[in-house]
């Protein structure tokens, strides 16, 4: 009683949330029918979401009857969603434990959409520009720390070039 309080309590799942569950409900039709294992994984995941009627009535309606996934796709504007469904498409396609190779088909495709639309050119610039960052601040601090002169500066020095750093922790 209580989990039924407070799953109302919820706002129902969004737009993009609902079509990429209905995308993976779909990919359980990829082999000709939906298993046992896939509708206890579905059931599982959709009593523990907060759906209105008619969100219920078309996931049951999509259980039975398959849907086109493009069509399905275009509803999913989020990204977090979009990067989700090729999660949880690959759980629902080993859920049975047989990965049918129509399955494999459409999740590789899944994962071709996902990474097509990423910039690596831009990733790849963002993750330069933090690992020199981190790098200065790295330099920065240590040299901070190092000794600065005398004795302690020359030992420090000699052991660095024998592959020994004492300030590191």
């Amino acid at each position: 009683m209580v989990h039924e309080s407070l799953q109302q309590k919820k706002p129902p799942v969004g737009t993009s949330q609902f079509y990429m569950w209905r995308c993976v409900i779909a990919l359980a039709h990829a082999d000709g029918m939906v298993q046992q294992g896939e509708r206890d994984y579905l059931s599982r995941v959709f009593g523990n979401m907060s759906l209105t009627d008619e969100q219920r009535r078309i996931f049951h309606t999509d259980m039975s009857e398959p849907q086109d996934i493009a069509q399905l796709l275009t509803h999913i504007n989020e990204p977090e969603w979009r990067g989700q469904l090729v999660y949880f498409a690959g759980l629902l396609a080993r859920a049975d434990g047989v990965l049918d190779p129509q399955e494999d088909h459409i999740l590789k495709k899944l994962r071709a959409d996902q990474m097509s639309g990423l910039d690596m050119d831009q990733i790849r610039a963002d993750v330069k520009k933090a690992v020199a960052n981190e790098m200065f601040q790295h330099d920065l601090k240590m040299s901070t720390l190092r000794p600065q002169g005398g004795l302690s500066a020359i030992i420090d020095s000699l052991l660095l070039r024998l592959g020994i750093d004492i300030l590191e922790n």
